[in-house]
């Protein structure tokens, strides 16, 4: 980093976890949600990485099944803001998608942003 440019910024992710069944009636758990990388016109990686110094972005977790419902609730997705035009990588440097204005990418895996 030189000065207040950022080029790359590693960030943790984890998809929320799927809810617990109830096997005896059918029911199925909620599924859990996914982490979003959502391209933004006016997002810079200085920005993200000074609104969320932790980099660290979770999912919630599905909702389990029960008598009343037996049906599971999904759980709450995670939205990461990010400028447009990055590459997004995961831990071995494997692009998993690229970032356009209004575009969305999904992969619940760490994550490396980079500037194309």
């Amino acid at each position: 980093m030189y000065g207040n440019f950022i080029d790359n910024l590693r960030l943790f992710t984890k998809g929320g976890s799927g809810g617990m069944g109830y096997p005896r009636l059918g029911g199925e758990g909620g599924k859990g949600g996914d982490v979003w990388v959502v391209a933004h016109n006016k997002m810079t990686l200085k920005q993200l990485k000074d609104k969320y110094p932790q980099k660290r972005f979770v999912a919630g977790e599905g909702a389990n099944s029960r008598v009343s419902a037996l049906k599971g609730s999904k759980g709450k997705d995670c939205e990461i803001p990010v400028p447009v035009g990055i590459s997004v990588t995961d831990e071995n440097g494997k692009i998993i998608g690229k970032c356009a204005l209004g575009s969305k990418v999904v992969k619940n895996v760490h994550i490396c942003l980079k500037i194309v």
